[in-house]
């Protein structure tokens, strides 16, 4: 829950489709940024007819683009956006290959590819994207998308059939016993942290399973949220001042009047902010409440969707797609702790 930055070049618009699609099927984002003026005439026409819902226009126009322009990295990334959203999804991927040979060494361009393959339901190929963004020298701002895209992606046991992409989501609580398993919490926050100790997990999962039951708010929700934030490690901080299992920023731990460092008061903090955002924006309306965890809720309110900002149009997808994988093993939580500690 920190500033955020504007989405830089002409991806915008594109990036927030690819959100949409993850986080709520059906869903309009918000009116992306226009294209900058350095863009090329192309890009900004192409860029107005996406906007607009021009599907095949946009794909020719950034078809034509990438013939006249072999070495336009962005061309190819639009191109790659629009064919996705249109279902070419293999046409998709080539424009995505492409730009990553133009510029192998651009990390933006893997996270891209990467957070496609993920919304393909290739996460072994995704999690290759997203080591390939942290190896490329990445920006700090790309390397911690990428750090929680390879987080969000990496592989749960095969203990379900995987989720649908399409189901709309709602994260009120449900009622299986499995819910509240103290065990299969402790097993999940030790495989996202292996160096937690074993007062630290067992702390965690209760504290994570006791504020949800307190605010009726989906534990697993909270777990995807906690993954993305900070891989289960309670001393984390960002360069921005988040700290703890929650990334609460210091202005809202004061607020909510817990000390964030401290695992248990943290997750009690980070679950009753996430509440009231989903109070503010409606239990059907994960996406938003996400959004106004990560970006604040004047930011959701200002855009009346999902803001225009990198990380949280990336944050938003790696919070639900994980959320979504945990949701398909419900009733499976035993043999996935069996799996985990076999890990």
């Amino acid at each position: 829950m920190k500033a955020r930055r504007r989405i830089s070049g002409t991806l915008a618009a594109g990036l927030a489709v690819l959100i949409a699609a993850v986080a709520a099927p059906g869903v309009t984002v918000a009116a992306p940024a226009p294209a900058p003026a350095t863009a090329s005439a192309s890009l900004r026409d192409g860029a107005a007819a996406f906007a607009e819902g021009r599907l095949a226009e946009a794909e020719a126009i950034f078809t034509r683009a990438v013939a006249a322009r072999p070495a336009d990295v962005h061309a190819s990334l639009w191109l790659g956006v629009v064919r996705f959203h249109r279902g070419n999804v293999t046409g998709a991927e080539q424009a995505m290959a492409y730009a990553a040979r133009l510029a192998p060494r651009d990390a933006t361009v893997w996270l891209w590819w990467g957070h496609l393959l993920a919304r393909t339901g290739q996460t072994e190929q995704a999690a290759q994207a997203f080591r390939r963004a942290l190896l490329a020298g990445a920006p700090p701002s790309v390397h911690r998308l990428a750090e929680q895209a390879l987080r969000a992606v990496r592989p749960l046991p095969e203990v379900a059939a995987a989720p649908s992409a399409t189901e709309k989501i709602d994260t009120r609580p449900v009622a299986p016993s499995w819910v509240h398993d103290v065990e299969s919490y402790r097993a999940i926050a030790i495989y996202y942290n292996p160096r937690l100790s074993p007062a630290e997990t067992e702390a965690i999962a209760r504290a994570l399973l006791g504020y949800s039951r307190m605010f009726d708010l989906d534990p697993r929700l909270m777990v995807a949220l906690v993954v993305v934030e900070s891989g289960f490690r309670p001393r984390a901080r960002s360069r921005a001042g988040a700290m703890g299992l929650g990334q609460l920023m210091p202005g809202t731990a004061r607020v909510l009047g817990v000390n964030p460092w401290d695992p248990a008061q943290n997750l009690y903090g980070s679950i009753r902010y996430l509440r009231g955002n989903l109070d503010r924006f409606g239990w059907q309306n994960t996406h938003l409440a996400l959004a106004a965890y990560n970006a604040g809720r004047g930011a959701v309110e200002r855009y009346e969707g999902i803001p225009p900002y990198a990380e949280t149009q990336w944050y938003v997808a790696n919070v639900t797609s994980l959320y979504r994988r945990l949701v398909a093993i419900s009733g499976k939580m035993p043999e996935l702790r069996s799996r985990l500690a076999e890990n």
